[in-house]
């Protein structure tokens, strides 16, 4: 999963811009690199962030949801947005589309019933303060009981790396995993996992340096999650994703 921000303020310079034309052409670049989603944002929700209102957000979003299924008629976005006002403008010039959601429908709860009603995939991340993984495990119990609730069919999960967490809780999370998920009675994750580590502060901030020279670290943690269970990645740099995915499958093949 690219990520394209088209705000002016997200905390790695190359994933935001307030020019339509640009983003337009950063999600082609993230396609041509290997992207199989793609997630366009206009709230920068990083630490200490002020929120757009939801007019300004839809006057960031529009003139390039407006053009994306004309340039891009087969890619698959999801929208990061908690708002279902946004979420309801959205869907007639996106279609089909991923509801990219970091409240998991608490911020309003007008949002799980127009999911709902869409029928499009529900991605649910956890934000709460944070009192350890099993508060997780029974968070993402809660999501599945309000999927269920709301006729849901498709959902995803994502423990919200950086929400409410400091590093070393960031790297206990990432340790725990995949038990924080829900099993079925196989003993299969109930559904996917999303993890979105890239160039946040527990890939830099142990060695020293800055988001801007986070690019191995993200890769390193970006393998390590693979083999923890973890089905998508949400990045910044589409092309090294690519590359982890490729060698994690190829290890995979003499792992037991």
């Amino acid at each position: 999963m690219g990520v394209v921000n088209c705000t002016p303020d997200s905390f790695f310079l190359g994933s935001r811009t307030t020019d339509p034309r640009e983003a337009l052409n950063m999600i082609e670049h993230h396609l041509n690199e290997g992207a199989d989603i793609v997630d366009i944002g206009a709230c920068s929700t990083r630490p200490g962030a002020e929120w757009p209102s939801e007019d300004e957000e839809w006057k960031r979003l529009e003139p390039v949801l407006s053009q994306v299924r004309t340039l891009f008629p087969k890619t698959v976005f999801s929208l990061d947005t908690f708002r279902p006002g946004i979420v309801e403008k959205a869907a007639p010039l996106l279609g089909y589309f991923l509801v990219n959601d970091i409240f998991a429908g608490s911020y309003d709860k007008a949002m799980l019933p127009l999911i709902s009603g869409l029928k499009v995939p529900w991605i649910a991340m956890h934000r709460e303060p944070y009192r350890g993984p099993e508060a997780i495990t029974r968070f993402f119990l809660k999501v599945a009981e309000q999927a269920d609730k709301y006729s849901i069919n498709e959902f995803i999960l994502d423990p919200g790396f950086g929400f409410n967490k400091d590093v070393d809780q960031n790297f206990e999370v990432m340790a725990s995993l995949p038990s924080l998920v829900p099993k079925n009675d196989s003993g299969n994750p109930i559904v996917p996992l999303l993890a979105g580590i890239s160039r946040k502060r527990l890939t830099y901030m142990p060695l020293g340096t800055t988001p801007d020279n986070a690019l191995l670290s993200t890769g390193a943690l970006h393998l390590h999650l693979l083999f923890k269970g973890v089905s998508i990645l949400r990045v910044h740099d589409v092309a090294e994703a690519r590359q982890m995915i490729t060698l994690y499958r190829k290890m995979s093949t003499f792992v037991n």
